[in-house]
């Protein structure tokens, strides 16, 4: 088993570094808080249906005079069921892996020499892993698919990129595709993905100000549009195009709050949302060689009805370390249960 740290990139030599601590990590782009952009549900460990009340029928006709007859009157209902699926990351080192490379500095001596769990190697390890585990739950709850197939199988998935790590629930942008497919009034079809190249899928700035943007709030649900509180998430790509078209423009009257002092742009007063992981992610999974599947996204929704349902909201930050004497391995743990749902699907617009 190779080290989880790969020394094999660094040229110096182990007299030449006392403690891994020394080691400088490379930046990496944070993952959005989950209960910024979501609303979690906790509690969620087994199939379980919310139900919700809709508006009522139609009431009020011309007085019908002696024996009248009872109208009609019904109120709409529906129901959300989560289905949690099971998730776990389950990591195994052993001392001897390492015994060749700078961390062996970090190791003891004598009958403890396997046991690093206290060690400076297993705090980058788990400083590192704490990222993955943010990124996780972003890949899990809005690009998870449970029929995802690679290219060389008829699929969007990158053909290095394992399905395992992306089939464990139907997520968000599976669950968006499926309503659209169904009333495609709630699309906005932004023409650069569809380009045959990167260079196609190049997004015009004019296109976002000019066709997406009005698009995606003017024609979406007027109840979503009266929500004071509906926002516009979407890839850095597009929030980028949508401050280029409004270059040589005054845009600061353009400019909100967004979170502990964070400035985004507005549109007709809505604020949106960039969210630099989903661009991150698209073009790490979904390209096949050629151009990236849907690489451009905007979502007009409010944070109600994107939500998030956990065992517990300290699965994704549990780890638990231990060092496994039998197999002379350290090992790092971290499991819970989780699904995500629309829980209004006529209530949001997507431009892609």
């Amino acid at each position: 088993m190779a080290a989880i740290l790969d020394f094999s990139k660094f040229t110096f030599g182990v007299e030449e570094i006392r403690a891994v601590k020394e080691l400088l990590f490379d930046d990496v782009v944070a993952s959005p808080e989950i209960d910024l952009l979501h609303t979690v549900y906790p509690n969620i460990v087994y199939d379980k249906e919310i139900g919700f009340i809709g508006k009522g029928g139609l009431v009020g006709i011309a007085h019908q005079g002696c024996d009248p007859t009872p109208q009609d009157y019904n109120i709409g209902t529906r129901v959300v069921t989560w289905e949690p699926k099971a998730w776990e990351i389950l990591i195994a080192q052993c001392a001897k892996d390492i015994e060749a490379t700078a961390a062996v500095y970090s190791l003891k001596a004598g009958v403890e020499l396997d046991d690093f769990t206290s060690s400076d190697y297993i705090n980058i390890i788990v400083e590192v892993l704490s990222v993955s585990v943010k990124e996780f739950i972003i890949r899990l709850a809005w690009f998870s698919d449970k029929s995802v197939a690679n290219v060389k199988n008829g699929g969007i998935l990158k053909d290095s990129v394992n399905t395992a790590y992306f089939n464990i629930i139907d997520g968000l942008f599976k669950q968006i595709d499926t309503q659209v497919t169904a009333n495609s009034t709630q699309k906005v079809t932004i023409t650069e993905n569809a380009g045959a190249s990167y260079t196609a899928q190049a997004l015009k700035p004019e296109n976002v100000l000019n066709t997406y943007l009005p698009q995606l709030v003017f024609n979406a649900d007027l109840t979503l549009r009266a929500n004071a509180k509906a926002f516009i998430p979407c890839t850095q790509s597009f929030y980028d195009a949508y401050s280029r078209s409004l270059q040589g423009t005054t845009i600061e009257s353009l400019y909100t709050n967004l979170v502990d002092g964070q400035k985004t742009l507005t549109y007709n007063g809505i604020p949106l949302f960039p969210i630099p992981i989903w661009d991150t992610m698209i073009k790490s999974y979904f390209d096949n060689g050629t151009k990236l599947y849907n690489p451009h996204r905007a979502l007009y929704i409010v944070k109600d009805n994107i939500a998030v349902g956990v065992d517990s909201t300290s699965s994704f930050g549990d780890m638990d370390i231990w060092y496994n004497k039998d197999e002379r391995k350290v090992k790092i743990e971290a499991k819970g249960k989780a699904d995500a749902k629309l829980l209004n699907p006529v209530q949001f617009q997507i431009a892609i």
